[in-house]
């Protein structure tokens, strides 16, 4: 069926029929700390509440602001990244439980061509799952709502010193989406509940790219700015008949852009601070009526380092954001309870020898509670995260 109905009211009646919008973003980092994306990329500016911008630390910095890779040497970083999320949701009187951790990697490879010029590439990504249990509602021949979607980004940069201080950088973004739900049941008319049969696993790609600039004003101050292109993903195979017919079959990535600053307050002391928007109004599966109705989010973080001796560095940081999600949509987002709104980072790196180290990273996102209003009194969605980070990292 086609889910471009305008019923947009919730009642414990009406309510199923708001499961095709909620799948819309299925589990895009429904344990994510900024909506559909993780706090922070790369282990040690994660350690940094995500601050990054104007901070390259690795050859993880093209994730970020591809200019950075200009000022990191020829390298590799490898981590290996641990989700774990548990959420409660209470859809009007159905109470429904999910425990899920993800293991996935990231890092990248960079290579200094000449003075002036990288080449790299850097594997980053978001994805988890929901697995309830049971289903969403009690109707007859429902199966368990469980679902999941994977989305693996690599980028290819080339950085560019135009002076020795100042550089930019173009990340062309390759993306492999995967999506698989099950349990999905809708409300065509009042009173008629139809379960939607499951498409297992569907594949989507899609290319995108991302600009930066860095520059280094000064040995001890350094600003950054990023922009990241919408990238228009291929249609989930036969998802575009049913939960997904709004948006003709597609979940696209989002746009954003952001700047950064970073301060060596003292030779052993660096501070870091970004502003992000992550524009996700700009996504057609958010503009669905019945959808999950994501608004932009501004997120704000903030980290510092300290060089405890020439073997250990200790980092910290916190995040914050304004949730995407308005309450009088709680409903709709039941499959998608990324509502955390606070992080705390926590981070440290040992060096093995002049030219590699050892690091690991931890982000903590408190529970929070988002309550619906308005159509969805009677839902509420609780959340809590943490994201474990390990990895090695060697220049050459």
């Amino acid at each position: 069926m086609k889910h471009s109905t305008t019923h947009t009211t919730f009642t414990p009646a009406s309510l199923v029929g708001t499961l095709i919008g909620s799948l819309a973003l299925v589990a895009t980092n429904a344990y994510s700390m900024n909506g559909a994306q993780l706090g922070g990329y790369g282990i040690k500016n994660a350690g940094m509440g995500g601050a990054s911008i104007a901070l390259p630390l690795d050859a993880s910095a093209a994730a970020n602001n591809p200019a950075g890779m200009a000022f990191v040497p020829t390298s590799i970083a490898a981590n290996l990244v641990s989700f774990k999320g548990q959420s409660s949701v209470n859809l009007f009187g159905n109470a429904l439980e999910d425990n899920t951790t993800v293991l996935a990697p990231e890092g990248g490879f960079n290579y200094v061509l000449s003075p002036n010029m990288t080449i790299g590439l850097t594997l980053s990504g978001q994805g988890a799952g929901v697995d309830f249990g049971k289903p969403a509602v009690p109707v007859p021949g429902a199966d368990n709502v469980k679902a999941s979607q994977k989305v693996a980004e690599f980028s290819n940069s080339v950085t560019w010193k135009i002076q020795p201080n100042f550089a930019v950088g173009l990340g062309l973004i390759y993306m492999v989406q995967q999506v698989d739900t099950q349990g999905v049941v809708v409300q065509p008319v009042p009173g008629m509940f139809v379960p939607i049969p499951s498409h297992g696993t569907q594949t989507a790609t899609g290319f995108g790219a991302r600009v930066g600039m860095l520059w280094n004003a000064s040995p001890e101050f350094s600003l950054g700015a990023t922009y990241k292109t919408k990238t228009n993903m291929s249609k989930l195979g036969d998802y575009a008949n049913d939960i997904l017919a709004y948006s003709e079959g597609k979940i696209d990535i989002p746009s954003e852009y952001g700047v950064g600053f970073a301060w060596k307050a003292t030779p052993a002391v660096t501070l870091a601070a970004d502003y992000l928007l992550v524009e996700y109004s700009v996504v057609k599966a958010n503009q669905d009526p019945n959808g999950p109705g994501w608004k932009d989010q501004p997120i704000f973080r903030l980290g510092a380092s300290w060089d405890v001796d020439s073997t250990w560095t200790l980092r910290g940081g916190l995040s914050s954001n304004k949730g995407q999600i308005e309450s009088s949509r709680t409903a709709q987002n039941f499959m998608t309870p990324a509502i955390n709104d606070k992080s705390y980072t926590f981070g440290a790196t040992m060096k093995l020898d002049k030219a590699s180290d050892i690091s690991f990273s931890l982000e903590m996102n408190p529970s929070v509670t988002l309550d619906g209003s308005g159509p969805s009194t009677g839902a509420s969605i609780t959340s809590k995260t943490q994201v474990f980070r390990v990895g090695y990292q060697k220049a050459f």
